[in-house]
């Protein structure tokens, strides 16, 4: 008896560890988004926040990378984020939308040199629609770069042309 007991306890203990779960909120990205002045921008990211529903820890995970040239001034601003620190989103009649910040490294690179600056980009992006659906607003994407080595920031805010913005909400089982 007591063993049957004992079995009995394990299988609870065992079935309680099994029954986790884990949201995953998340958002990624690729294209070309053109400002308000034409100039185009090349991005490419996906980040995630990976919340364990029992115990409300959570994990931050992705990449960033964004790449823009002004052939008039021949410069090239590249920025590349080394670790993502925060993320959030909002789904709702409104659209999609998802705010991510994390630590990166700007490359500017112009006839004269190249300069390499870190700090911390905060990025916002919205989901507008599909990108098979030709009518309402694209997805847009805006980001601005702030650093404690220079007193300029530098910032990005566009229409995606050509690519998609994504942002979702997954439940999984453990």
């Amino acid at each position: 008896m007591l063993r049957k007991w004992l079995w009995l306890g394990v299988l609870m203990v065992a079935s309680a560890a099994m029954a986790q779960t884990y949201t995953v909120k998340g958002s990624t990205g690729w294209g070309t988004a053109v400002n308000e002045n034409n100039k185009p921008a090349q991005f490419r990211y996906e980040v995630k926040k990976v919340i364990n529903n029992d115990t409300q820890r959570h994990v931050l995970d992705g990449f960033f990378h964004f790449t823009t040239a002004n052939p008039e001034t021949r410069t090239v601003v590249k920025i590349d984020m080394v670790k993502l620190t925060g993320y959030g989103q909002r789904i709702g009649d409104a659209g999609k939308v998802a705010e991510f910040k994390g630590l990166v490294v700007l490359s500017l690179t112009t006839p004269r040199g190249g300069r390499r600056v870190r700090g911390e980009v905060t990025v916002v992006v919205k989901d507008n629609r599909a990108p098979s659906v030709q009518e309402g607003e694209p997805d847009t994407i805006a980001l601005r770069f702030v650093s404690r080595e220079t007193d300029k920031p530098f910032a990005f805010a566009g229409k995606v042309v050509r690519g998609d913005l994504v942002i979702y909400e997954r439940n999984l089982p453990r």
